[in-house]
């Protein structure tokens, strides 16, 4: 899942890493930045379900590249890179140990909007989910993936404006993602708008079509409502998805506060609830933690999670676990 500095406007659109872009290179025509964060934690588990048991991990370590060359009229062409890696490699032959892309696109923008092309951020990952800031188990009612171009997406096109306290996004998207049920193409749509007095609405949907039928279906559909509001030092924000994949049903509510405290110290607390209505299932998890910000760029947390299912099905990987880890980033 996406994590970001907690420090960011919880009732806005969900900042990127690249808030904190160290500026490499700045001319009145040119910026060149470098970006990302350095990841270590601890994981252990019951089950070895929410994540690795009795392991050190770097695991999520990304380090990034923004070029922006500024041209008359308020206009910009960007490109933007980030790789993601292990700075602990687990085995040195895992999947999880290797370096991806994961995001890598280009974009001109100006006083119009922006529009964007290549592999992004999905608008329901850009857009949905603010309740969830756990650093690690949260988000479950969350419902997305790649397969679904609710994620991340391949092959994309973007178009985003932001118009005084209001985002729109809209997205098309087309490339396979999953062996046997691949996009045909997809279309995604989202708007946010945050106030000057704490609160944030936001909403996103998205539907995809496959390259062929399951069950006399071929599309999938997915949407969320967010709101979230902050007060002083406490925030609360709660989330509502529906999920629709080939006739596999699924709701989802996630819910959380946070309180900081000075000097850095922060608490908080976040209940996802998913209900498998396809497979007559229930998902209950609670997620608690506490991070302490050592400078604006480094965090320090440790966070436990318990989830629990109404019934234990192995073959759909529906089975209960709980977790605790401590951990720390650098964010540069």
């Amino acid at each position: 899942m996406k994590k970001t500095v907690v420090a960011a406007v919880i009732g806005s659109v969900v900042a990127s890493a690249s808030a904190m872009a160290a500026e490499v290179y700045k001319s009145d025509d040119l910026s060149v930045s470098v970006y990302g964060n350095l990841r270590a934690r601890y994981e252990t588990t019951d089950n070895a379900l929410m994540g690795a048991d009795s392991t050190f991990t770097g695991e999520g370590t990304e380090l990034g590249l923004s070029m922006t060359y500024f041209m008359d009229n308020n206009m910009y062409v960007n490109g933007d890179v980030l790789s993601e890696f292990n700075i602990i490699p687990e085995s040195g032959d895992g999947e999880d140990d290797e370096e991806f892309l994961k995001f890598g696109s280009v974009a001109i923008g100006g006083d119009f909007g922006e529009f964007r092309m290549g592999r992004m951020s999905a608008v329901q990952d850009t857009l949905a989910g603010q309740y969830d800031i756990t650093w690690e188990y949260g988000g479950t009612a969350n419902i997305k993936s790649d397969d679904t171009a609710t994620d991340r997406l391949t092959n994309g096109i973007q178009y985003k404006i932001d118009i005084n306290d209001f985002t729109v996004m809209a997205q098309y998207h087309t490339g396979t993602e999953s062996d046997g049920l691949d996009i045909d193409q997809a279309f995604a749509l989202g708007a946010a708008w945050s106030s000057d007095f704490g609160l944030g609405l936001s909403g996103t949907f998205t539907q995809s079509e496959r390259t062929q039928k399951v069950n006399g279906e071929d599309k999938d559909t997915s949407w969320t409502l967010n709101a979230t509001y902050e007060w002083q030092a406490l925030s609360v924000a709660a989330m509502y998805s529906d999920y629709d994949l080939l006739g596999d049903e699924r709701t989802g509510i996630g819910a959380m506060a946070r309180y900081d405290f000075p000097m850095g110290f922060g608490v908080y607390g976040v209940y996802d609830y998913v209900d498998y209505d396809t497979l007559n299932n229930k998902l209950d998890q609670y997620t608690i933690g506490a991070d302490y910000w050592l400078t604006s760029q480094v965090v320090s947390y440790m966070e436990y999670a318990d989830m629990s299912f109404d019934k234990q099905d192995s073959v759909n990987e529906l089975q209960d676990d709980n977790a605790f880890t401590i951990g720390m980033r650098l964010y540069f």
